[in-house]
């Protein structure tokens, strides 16, 4: 009888913190900065992860779409991974903040045809993020989102971009 009312309170208590799983997909508008100069390639975000009492373990994933040239050197965010602690705040009226620490690793694809200055960079370091989410009125489980995410600051250098995507909770 012990063994069975252990096994109970263990399962119950496994319930209680129970993980949702979640994905997501962004439309992001990034701006790479050198020196004062903007270029702006768009990109495409996947990101997943998994929400917990108002916590959250997620993971990015950006490929570029299109490249933007700064006096006439191509400039494509060619891929980021990021992995980030998120800390969400409780949905008011169908609207949430994120806030996310974490880590990304950026490549930048740069080609200039008159220069030697063609090459894929890494720019890897601390990364974070603010997003506004608001559920969408009859799918349930279902948000649309809007945020910020700063991908990389450097000596020289900084990767930003603007995201408007969906996420959807399992």
């Amino acid at each position: 009888m012990e063994k069975i009312f252990t096994l109970l309170l263990l399962t119950a208590s496994f319930n209680s913190f129970a993980d949702t799983p979640y994905i997501g997909v962004d439309y992001m508008m990034s701006d790479i900065e050198i020196s004062n100069e903007n270029a702006t390639p768009k990109g495409a975000l996947i990101r997943a992860g998994i929400s917990n009492n108002n916590m959250a373990f997620e993971a990015h994933y950006l490929a570029s779409n299109t490249s933007d040239n700064i006096y006439n050197t191509e400039l494509n965010l060619d891929k980021s991974l990021a992995l980030y602690f998120v800390m969400q705040s409780d949905v008011v009226n169908g609207f949430g903040l994120d806030v996310s620490l974490g880590y990304a690793k950026n490549q930048v694809v740069v080609s200039n045809p008159s220069t030697s200055i063609n090459g894929d960079y890494k720019y890897d370091g601390f990364s974070w993020g603010v997003a506004m989410h608001q559920q969408i009125p009859y799918l349930e489980n279902t948000q649309i989102r809007l945020g910020y995410q700063s991908l990389f600051k450097g000596d020289d250098i900084e990767i930003t971009g603007y995201t408007l995507g969906f996420v959807y909770h399992f």
